[in-house]
């Protein structure tokens, strides 16, 4: 029952490989309000829960993938992008899914309805959905709508600081807590809830692991939501079987298909491996270099940095683990015990930190073991202490959130990975010539600008963000 119905939303939001983002219903005005009551709330949530997943896994985090040299620009605008000459024009369709049809506007019309039929369950998920979504917005740009954004009553909504926004989100995350524990009278079908069944506990789990990831990600401004971090960490997703992570469901049929397979599938030689990131797997014996990443015909494999004129990078691994029917992890036990390893380290705390660095790669060994990959080799760490062993959990949390948008707040909030090659060579954009740096966020789509004069103008790639304060 469940890939039926999510077959028919799959069927009615995607159109190609798109990313689930392109359709009659998503290429509208983000601030325009349809009449959708109509549909059951239920309804709306499968919808929301497809247009969360083009959005979490289709372009915004292939960018994020190059901006952070997990992946590279090979071909075409990703070529462009990967050398720091950005096109914006791929956000226009992401940006319209979060705040149209199948994003904001069903995200709200779910959550009024859930509320009034006291459906306290299926108003949490949705709560959830709309947190991971805006949060990361605003971590992508920074200041973006939400307060007034999806409303009828604001045709031009302002840009609320990306500091209200992440603060807002908490709020609604401790909303979605308490919804959780009330349950409902009418039990939620299990086959709506994509990601855990309507397993309240899992999703109360999850909801304290976003609220660390946001007090993390400001932790630099305020260091003392370093405590915070950990203390919703502590309460946060802690089964190492990889049962509680919040994932998206794919599976075999067309419709169903993980976005990133679809991508590889229709554009094999648009992206490639990133060359900071193999290098450093390879410097670490890390055999996950084998799982992450395919060489031709067996052969070595390797990363193409910025500038490089080579198309020989190798092949995301679509054959192995990062198939059809891969279910990247949103937000995950590995996350949430990095989270909590570094706000040890940052609260002087070396040998806890140290600790937690070690069982969460002896975790991760197992979770790949369980995977059905043999020998699964990860590097340990004894007697680091200070920023030495910051770096090595930053490093470590790099390589083990591949393909993770949360890698980019990770590094403005550490400097950790640095960018350098085995040989010490930059590999920001411009290399040995004179790097020009590190992007630090998303331009704003040009519809926006367009639409509406809040937007703010002659914003550039190297712009700080309000929690990237140095």
């Amino acid at each position: 029952m469940k890939l039926k119905i999510y077959s028919f939303f799959v069927a009615l939001f995607l159109v190609g490989c798109e990313d689930f983002l392109s359709g009659p219903l998503l290429d509208q005005n983000p601030n325009e309000v349809d009449d959708v009551n109509i549909v059951s709330p239920e309804a709306l949530l499968v919808g929301s829960q497809v247009t969360s997943y083009g959005v979490m896994e289709g372009y915004l985090n292939r960018a994020v993938s190059m901006v952070m040299q997990q992946m590279s620009g090979l071909q075409t605008d990703y070529y462009r992008d990967y050398n720091c000459d950005p096109i914006d024009v791929n956000t226009n369709g992401r940006w319209t899914a979060m705040y149209g049809t199948g994003g904001l506007v069903d995200l709200n019309t779910t959550q009024e309805v859930a509320e009034e039929q006291e459906k306290f369950i299926l108003l949490g998920i949705s709560q959830m959905w709309e947190a991971l979504l805006f949060s990361t917005a605003a971590d992508l740009w920074g200041d973006i709508p939400y307060s007034e954004a999806a409303n009828p009553n604001f045709a031009e909504p302002k840009f609320d600081s990306q500091r209200d926004v992440h603060f807002a989100i908490l709020d609604l995350l401790d909303n979605a807590i308490s919804n959780f524990q009330k349950g409902q009278v009418f039990e939620l079908p299990v086959d709506y809830d994509f990601s855990f069944g309507a397993d309240a506990n899992k999703w109360i789990a999850a909801a304290h692991s976003l609220k660390s990831r946001i007090y993390l990600n400001w932790a630099e401004v305020n260091n003392e939501y370093y405590t915070l971090a950990l203390e919703e960490a502590q309460m946060g997703i802690l089964d190492q079987s990889g049962s509680g992570d919040w994932t998206p469901l794919h599976g075999a049929a067309i419709a169903e298909r993980s976005v990133w397979f679809q991508f590889f599938l229709s554009n094999p030689d648009y992206m490639g491996a990133g060359h900071m990131l193999v290098d450093m797997l390879k410097n670490d014996n890390d055999s996950r270099l084998n799982i992450y990443f395919l060489g031709p015909s067996g052969s070595i494999i390797e990363g193409s940095s910025p500038g490089d004129s080579s198309q020989n990078a190798s092949m995301l691994n679509i054959t192995g683990h990062f198939g059809m029917q891969w279910q990247p992890e949103f937000i995950s036990w590995y996350e949430n015990s990095f989270i909590m390893a570094e706000c040890y380290s940052k609260m002087g705390d070396d040998a806890q930190a140290l600790s937690i660095l070690n069982s969460t790669l002896d975790g991760l060994e197992q979770l790949w073991s369980s995977r059905g990959f043999s020998a699964v080799s990860i590097p340990r760490y004894d007697s680091l202490s200070g920023n030495a062993l910051l770096e090595s959990i930053m490093n470590e949390k790099y390589k083990a959130l591949f393909l993770n948008i949360q890698s980019w707040s990770d590094w403005r909030r550490t400097g950790f990975p640095i960018f350098v090659d085995s040989d010490n060579n930059s590999t920001e954009c411009g290399g040995t010539s004179g790097g020009i740096g590190v992007p630090r966020r998303l331009l704003y789509p040009e519809k926006e600008k367009a639409s509406n004069p809040n937007c703010p103008s002659g914003d550039t790639i190297y712009d700080r963000v309000e929690n990237d304060p140095y």
